[in-house]
């Protein structure tokens, strides 16, 4: 693929992939970014494209969105579980915080392997339940299964500590 096919066909896809990366949930910043990088890739790749003109747009599409996966991945590498928004300044607050977080993630630990990690990948990381279901290689239908059966559990099992 030529210089002039390049721009004629991949680069007026590139409102189509900004908006797929603002959807995904990218701010405008970061989706210009992700849309950049992206057609840059493609560029380098430009002599190994689809041919037919609908298999280049999902190929395109395709390479989008897996440019907004690696921008939430960067994103949740950059944040410490514990610099989370919650923690309160008061010394007080603060051991109380760390205590009912401690305590939370050990009830988790008890939890069955499969709703255990759904949980931990969900909550701790930030990840969205089709990222969990790629990295599990499960469904996102058996994620979010997991994730409320989860939930649920952990809930009984908070319910009953704090009866004690």
């Amino acid at each position: 693929m030529g210089e002039k096919e390049f721009k004629e066909q991949v680069l007026t896809l590139r409102d189509l992939m900004y908006g797929m990366a603002l959807k995904s949930g990218l701010s405008a910043d970061e989706a210009a970014d992700a849309v950049q990088e992206t057609q840059l890739r493609l560029w380098r790749r430009r002599q190994s494209l689809p041919g037919d003109r609908r298999e280049l747009r999902m190929y395109c599409l395709a390479a989008m969105r897996n440019a907004c996966i690696e921008a939430f991945r960067r994103r949740r590498n950059d944040l410490s579980l514990d610099d989370s928004p919650e923690q309160p300044d008061d010394r007080a607050d603060e051991v109380e915080y760390r205590d009912t977080r401690c305590r939370i993630e050990t009830l988790i630990e008890e939890l069955p392997p499969g709703q255990s990690q759904a949980l931990k990948m969900s909550c701790f990381a930030g990840m969205e339940t089709s990222e969990i279901a790629e990295a599990t290689g499960q469904t996102e239908t058996n994620v979010r299964q997991l994730l409320s059966r989860g939930r649920k559990k952990l809930k009984e099992l908070w319910t009953r500590y704090e009866s004690r």
